[in-house]
């Protein structure tokens, strides 16, 4: 089954897991790396929980922050930064490393499993490692890999036992009771209705969907195991002493609210919106970032073959549609909600890799070489907006360079399709990093001085969207920062009026605060905006890409009158 894949077997898979695994751990502390705009507010929340000395209540500047989440994101930052001791991004960000690799471990032993042998494990988990939405939400401050890891658990569990009816035992569902509690500590009591709905749907299924037997031999099991978790989650209500805000926060506003439709019918809704059902329905391929065509290929393939579909297959499938289901009820969706099924689906990738059009994969390839040459495009762009010489090392250029004729080389060779097309998206994510060197490096960095300057001092900072300003306390430690919406015009004599310093985003060949009087620019680092408004955009189609792409923030003193 898997011919095409069976060089993965030996040293060419090997060495690009360990590629995959290099990827997720290089530029981790990186500013620019994908991720989501909630990171900051909830590195926020951390820091302000730790500076109390108490695990809760939580603490946030903004009322309605205040308990957005369950603590188990915050106290897994409380202890990987050690109290705020270590306030970094990347002490932040790599206990979601680990649980990423994890799952790709648990990922690779059911593609070994399934697949009957370490070919398809090794692809199993390199086509997991090459989801861009693994990538982007796998390896930051978020709750997404604990949320997948543990609710997955139990799925990886009961894929590795032989197929029998009573696959949920008593001491199986206590322990899934557990890991489900761990889930909703990261995220929600609601998740477990996912966890309840997949055991339910596979204990029936087992048992040939005899209601009465499973209602006495599974139902309590489940039951049980649903108590379990309900009761692990309810300990945040019991433990903290602001337990009416938890219900008021979490219960009510975050919870709640995720089914508020503003007066609209729900069932409208459903079917025609910006966060309609339809939204999930691409979120699966949304997920797979590159890899798109292939989850999209798969799902055709795997419903046209569907009479002649293995056995071992359909707890995979189940969960995936038991995802999609229970993230469909809320009025509000995300792909990010369906990621704990993207296990599943990159093991059933690796289970139909030969049985997937060469012709699919190759556009993924098509898709690497036409960004790395973008990459390219962007950083010749960058060098020649700061006229300061080279900016990028050699071997950047080259390694985009090759990587785009390595990807062609993917196309154009139907043998090398299959064999290249993982090992591209991975090159691609490290070529990204590459291109983010300028903006993590000296450029991207307020000086010595300036830091010093800043210890002790309030000073506005930007903000574009969530809690953006905490960006700027990895950068200026010992700084109290007050946050101003980031508008498309702004008035310097209004920031001056009200500021004592301050922090203004500006692109790189804007020199209005060159002769600007009363102010005196203390700093500049360079910045790449990834959030853009509808008329930055527009104008960027319109090609003029480089005054919204980069910016600086220039960091300035108001020098006031008689001072």
């Amino acid at each position: 089954m898997l011919s095409d894949g069976a060089v993965f077997a030996r040293w060419p898979g090997i060495l690009a897991l360990l590629l995959a695994v290099f990827v997720y751990w290089f530029a981790l502390g990186s500013d620019h790396a994908a991720t989501n705009g909630d990171e900051l507010l909830y590195a926020q929340i951390t820091r302000l929980t730790a500076a109390t000395g108490d695990w809760l209540p939580l603490q946030s500047p903004v009322e309605r922050h205040r308990n957005t989440k369950p603590p188990a994101l915050f106290w897994q930052g409380i202890v990987s930064t050690d109290w705020a001791a270590h306030w970094d991004l990347w002490h932040l960000r790599y206990p979601n490393v680990i649980y990423t690799l994890a799952l790709a471990g648990m990922v690779f032993v059911l593609g070994r499993r399934l697949g009957g042998g370490a070919a398809a494990g090794i692809l199993a988990a390199l086509v997991y490692l090459s989801f861009f939405g693994v990538y982007r939400y796998g390896r930051v401050f978020l709750t997404s890999a604990p949320e997948a890891f543990w609710l997955f658990l139990p799925v990886f569990i009961l894929c590795l036992r032989r197929p029998r009816s009573d696959d949920l035992t008593w001491p199986l569902a206590l322990a899934f009771g557990v890991a489900t509690g761990i889930a909703l500590l990261y995220k929600s009591f609601a998740l477990v209705l996912a966890a309840g709905a997949v055991l339910t749907w596979w204990t029936m299924h087992r048992r040939g969907y005899g209601v009465r037997e499973w209602l006495f031999g599974d139902a309590p099991k489940i039951a049980a195991m649903s108590v379990i978790a309900l009761a692990m989650f309810s300990l945040w209500y019991v433990l903290d002493p602001q337990r009416h805000l938890i219900l008021a926060d979490f219960i009510v506003e975050e919870n709640l609210g995720k089914f508020d439709t503003h007066g609209r019918n729900y069932f409208l809704r459903i079917l025609w919106g910006e966060s309609s059902l339809w939204r999930n329905v691409i979120s699966y391929p949304l997920n797979a970032g590159l890899l798109a065509p292939a989850v999209i290929a798969l799902f055709w393939i795997a419903f046209r073959d569907r009479r002649t579909a293995r056995p071992d297959e359909t707890l995979l499938w189940i969960w995936i549609a038991t995802v999609f289901v229970v993230f469909t009820i809320p009025d509000q969706r995300d792909e990010r909600y369906l990621l704990p099924a993207m296990p599943a689906i990159a093991v059933l990738c690796a289970l139909y890799w030969s049985r997937l059009p060469r012709w699919v994969l190759a556009i993924s390839l098509l898709a690497v070489a036409v960004i790395a040459t973008g990459m390219i495009l962007g950083a010749a762009l960058l060098t020649n907006d700061l006229g300061l010489g080279p900016v990028y090392p050699w071997f950047v250029w080259a390694f985009l360079g090759a990587l785009a004729v390595f990807a062609l080389a993917g196309v154009f060779r139907s043998g090398l399709t299959r064999i290249f097309v993982l090992p591209s998206i991975l090159l691609l994510y490290l070529g990204y990093a590459f291109f983010l060197l300028p903006f993590d490096g000296p450029l991207g960095e307020y000086d010595s001085a300036a830091q010093d300057f800043a210890r002790g001092r309030t000073i506005a900072a930007p903000v574009n969207h969530g809690s953006r300003e905490e960006i700027f306390l990895f950068m200026l430690p010992g700084s109290q920062l007050q946050p101003y919406k980031l508008k498309s015009s702004f008035s310097l004599d209004s920031l001056k009026a009200a500021n004592d310093a301050f922090i203004i985003s500006l692109p790189l060949q804007d020199r209005s605060l060159d002769n600007a009087e009363g102010i005196r620019v203390i700093g500049t680092r360079l910045n790449l905006v990834d959030r853009f408004r509808q008329d930055e955009t527009l104008d960027m189609l319109r090609g003029n890409v480089s005054p919204h792409l980069f910016k600086k923030d220039v960091f300035v003193e108001v020098l006031r009158r008689g001072s």
